[in-house]
């Protein structure tokens, strides 16, 4: 019996590479679509039992190419991040929501049984009003990258309206864990961690008591994978461990885990930064039987160890 094909559109990244383990792990055939020349670190260890694709997600020769013989789509594209997207919306819309509608298109023409894709709950909601937040929530977003990521779970509402597009999307908290890139502006713990290792100072928005809903990597890929063979009317989830932690707490946790004295310089606090944001998971963990697993300080140790041993390497 064939296997069925998931492709994956940013699988070579953090959460893509993790998804790329469970789906593989779930007996699927496997398709990494990422852009020319991407970096395989986060796929070597799977290289050998996957497809994989090097191209352009705003060109759509390039989607029609990568979507034959394909049963679900993963969409985890972004090209631009909640902190800078402001700067630019044009570019947002342009590189994000113009291109996600070239995929749906094709993906309605060929005949694909699901789309996937992954929202923002952190930035979705904008400034929430009660916690923890519902999916029902209606709010005004505060930065670009929240206005596209909403604005595409609508496209994806319309596609099933017009065309019975079956979709989930999934509106994913703060995710951290292994192969998070500790470098980038984005991934709270993992730079945090890095910069503890390399014995460097963690700088710090606002006062510290910024509260997040902090999800480890491996208990999320769990629902993702799940999804492609689920059959639920309920379209959106949050996925969440809905449980909030301040910057403040992470740091402690990382000062236990590592065993040193941190000391966090506090900088002015960015308008972009909404103060709590914590996901109620409660129709996530109802449609697919989860729940996460994986404590703060048990993801942060795993974290930690795994950077410990990339810098030994």
């Amino acid at each position: 019996m064939k296997k069925e094909r998931c492709i994956i559109y940013g699988g070579g990244g953090f959460i893509g590479s993790h998804l790329c383990d469970k789906l593989l792990g779930s007996g699927y055939d496997v398709t990494v679509f990422d852009k020319l020349n991407f970096s395989k670190k986060n796929i070597q260890h799977i290289q050998d039992q996957i497809k994989i694709i090097e191209g352009d997600f705003n060109n759509e020769f390039d989607l029609i190419n990568s979507l034959q013989g394909v049963d679900y789509v993963f969409h985890l594209v972004s090209t631009t991040l909640p902190a800078s997207s402001n700067d630019n919306p044009e570019y947002d819309a342009e590189t994000n929501l113009i291109s996600s509608l070239k995929l749906f298109k094709e993906c309605v023409a060929l005949k694909i049984k699901k789309i996937i894709f992954l929202s923002s709950g952190g930035t979705v909601y904008g400034i929430p009003s009660e916690i923890p937040v519902k999916e029902n929530y209606s709010a005004n977003p505060v930065c670009s990258y929240g206005i596209i990521k909403r604005t595409i779970e609508e496209y994806l509402f319309l596609y099933n309206y017009l065309y019975g597009q079956q979709y989930y999307v999934f509106r994913l908290s703060n995710p951290y864990g292994e192969r998070q890139n500790p470098n980038s502006s984005q991934g709270a713990i993992g730079v945090f961690l890095s910069k503890v290792i390399k014995n460097e100072t963690i700088e710090i928005w606002g006062d510290g008591e910024t509260v997040r809903d902090y999800i480890y990597v491996k208990d999320a890929v769990e629902v993702l994978a799940k999804s492609v063979s689920a059959d639920t009317d309920v379209r959106v989830f949050n996925l969440s461990t809905g449980i909030g932690h301040t910057l403040n707490q992470i740091v402690e946790t990382i000062g236990n885990v590592s065993g040193k004295k941190i000391t966090p310089v506090f900088k002015k606090a960015r308008k972009l930064d909404v103060p709590v944001n914590i996901l109620d998971n409660s129709k996530v963990k109802n449609a697919f039987g989860w729940k996460p697993l994986t404590s703060i300080e048990e993801g942060i140790k795993n974290t930690f160890d795994y950077l410990i041993q990339q810098g030994k390497q």
